[in-house]
């Protein structure tokens, strides 16, 4: 190609491009803002004591969270069951140890001393073990006026539902403290998180979840490990944000009062 040419060339592809239509700019999709929390309260509570629970001792830690574990005191140290330098390992990191009956009992098939045994030796039994003990668990939520008094005879500063959630704060009945449907395998991350969103959405509330075992399956009312830890570093991560996460005691105030013999 001659010189000549080669400039001939090169003026024209210069020419188009000063010509062409400008390239336009990226779209840049918007960056999502966190959610702010101002009036939204989240506690994490275990009932029954499975052995599995222990498990999230290490999530919780590792993300400055505090859970309530409910305890069924004869049940300690049983095949299935934590033991009771488990619960106290639990303790010591800040979460909170509350009663959940004797033995599991339904409560409103018992009354009289039936009932106060089931209750406050509960009580008693965890109290021996060192644990400041003001938080109370109906087992399987039922629960009626004869067992509601009694919680508050045996020296609890308070009871969970499991019905009804979420909850408000100043709580309309601390005997009666309403939470979110349980935790089973079929609830998903998302929904978990929604129940947290939602409520802040609507002008905030105290919002309390019940977990059961943690593994993967092993139980109708279970939550998988990974989901556990996803959602507990999700929580860690809004503390930031204005989240706050407090046990049931912390929630409710009170002294820890002296056992009641049954």
């Amino acid at each position: 190609m001659k010189p000549s040419y080669r400039l001939l060339v090169f003026l024209l592809v210069f020419l188009a491009g000063c010509n062409a239509p400008p390239t336009p700019a990226p779209v840049l999709s918007p960056t999502k803002k966190p959610l702010i929390f101002k009036n939204t309260t989240v506690s994490l509570t275990f009932d029954d004591g499975d052995a599995d629970n222990y498990a999230v001792r290490e999530a919780l830690v590792k993300n400055n969270l505090r859970a309530t574990f409910y305890i069924i005191s004869g049940f300690i140290g049983k095949d299935g069951y934590m033991t009771a330098g488990q619960l106290r390992g639990l303790f010591d990191d800040g979460n909170e140890i509350g009663g959940h009956s004797l033995n599991h009992s339904k409560l409103t098939g018992l009354d009289g001393a039936d009932l106060k045994y089931e209750i406050c030796q509960d009580r008693l039994n965890l109290l021996a073990l060192g644990f400041n003990v003001t938080s109370f668990a109906y087992p399987f939520g039922h629960y009626d006026q004869e067992a509601r008094q009694i919680v508050i005879d045996c020296g609890y500063n308070n009871a969970r539902v499991v019905t009804d959630g979420p909850e408000t704060i100043p709580v309309g009945d601390p005997f009666a403290a309403r939470a979110m449907p349980y935790i089973v395998p079929d609830t998903r991350l998302p929904k978990m998180l929604r129940y947290i969103t939602q409520v802040e959405k609507a002008g905030g509330g105290w919002v309390i979840f019940i977990f059961h075992h943690v593994c993967d399956n092993c139980d109708k009312f279970s939550v998988a490990p990974e989901t556990f830890i996803e959602f507990a570093n999700w929580l860690g991560e809004q503390q930031a944000n204005g989240l706050i996460i407090m046990t049931v005691g912390e929630v409710i105030g009170g002294e820890t009062q002296p056992g009641v013999s049954p």
